[in-house]
């Protein structure tokens, strides 16, 4: 054997080797990303917003008390893990007077995704909110979060009286006893999370009410929300994602003389940039999905 074939062998050998290191490297930079949890969205809500457009009163039943808190968002975020997304809010006050299985079961949470401006719906999956879209900002996705194990996924081609897709939909009080934390399986929300805008709607869950809202009357009741009207122009949503000065201007828009309901504009999208090497890493791990390497 030549000198010329020895030596090319050594360096096929060694190109070979070196890209055997560099994919194992990238495979194992994948690998730690897909299982690290990280933030694509997250935003603050101003504090003791908890009034709808400015007007609202808690109802007089004592397990409202302090009268104040338990509606009151402060912050939203979402984040990605493995094949999950979490979805993060957070309050003064969380309370579970009727012991759900989830650790909450005052709070009533729905999440609309805009995904594309060009498709969607602009009034709600069900009559309750009492609120409508930004028309430009219609929604693809629904996540709603309620507790004794009904929180679902809806997608804007769902009739209203679909159940919604429950499978690997988790919601649960978080350690710190602040946090609601409800986890979505990736396939139930397809699309780019990193262009996603949000409408983070915050009410007071009733088993009763109209989707599930306790309703907003103009007089307190003993389990009824005060300061709006007797009709249902006026939002049952006590609390919206929104810079502040923006919710109490978006959910005041109702009219009931012209029956008008609200318009409520979205948050987003995330202002988290991803660096080369994110974005490498995350088509890597595409890659790596669709061969079907355990992660």
């Amino acid at each position: 054997m030549s000198k010329w074939k020895v030596s090319i062998g050594i360096t096929f050998l060694l190109v070979a080797l070196i890209c055997a290191i560099l994919a194992a490297f990238v495979t194992k930079a994948a690998k730690a990303r897909y299982n690290t949890e990280h933030i694509v969205f997250a935003m603050n809500d101003p504090e003791g917003d908890d009034y709808g457009p400015g007007t609202y009163k808690y109802p007089i039943s004592s397990i409202f008390d302090p009268k104040k808190g338990h509606f009151d968002l402060l912050k939203f975020s979402l984040s990605s893990q493995r094949n999950t997304y979490h979805f993060d809010m957070t309050f003064p006050v969380v309370t579970n007077p009727w012991g759900a299985a989830e650790g909450f079961s005052q709070t009533m949470i729905q999440i609309y995704i805009v995904d594309d401006p060009d498709k969607g719906r602009i009034e709600t999956f069900r009559e309750g909110a009492n609120i409508i879209f930004d028309p430009q900002s219609p929604w693809r996705y629904l996540i709603k979060v309620v507790s004794f194990n009904k929180s679902s996924v809806y997608w804007d081609s769902d009739f209203e009286g679909a159940d919604g897709r429950y499978t690997g939909v988790r919601a649960s009080l978080q350690p710190d006893k602040k946090t609601v934390r409800v986890s979505v399986p990736k396939p139930l929300l397809p699309g780019d999370p990193y262009e996603w805008r949000f409408y983070v709607l915050i009410g007071s869950q009733d088993g009763m009410g109209p989707d599930n809202f306790r309703v907003v009357n103009a007089e307190i009741g003993q389990w009824t929300f005060g300061g709006g009207t007797d009709t249902d122009y006026d939002p049952n949503v006590i609390d919206i994602l929104a810079p502040k000065g923006r919710q109490e201007k978006m959910l005041g828009s109702y009219n009931p003389a012209e029956r008008l309901q609200a318009i409520v504009e979205p948050v987003g999208p995330a202002r988290i940039k991803l660096t080369r090497e994110e974005k490498f890493l995350d088509r890597i791990i595409a890659v790596l999905q669709k061969m079907k390497v355990k992660l």
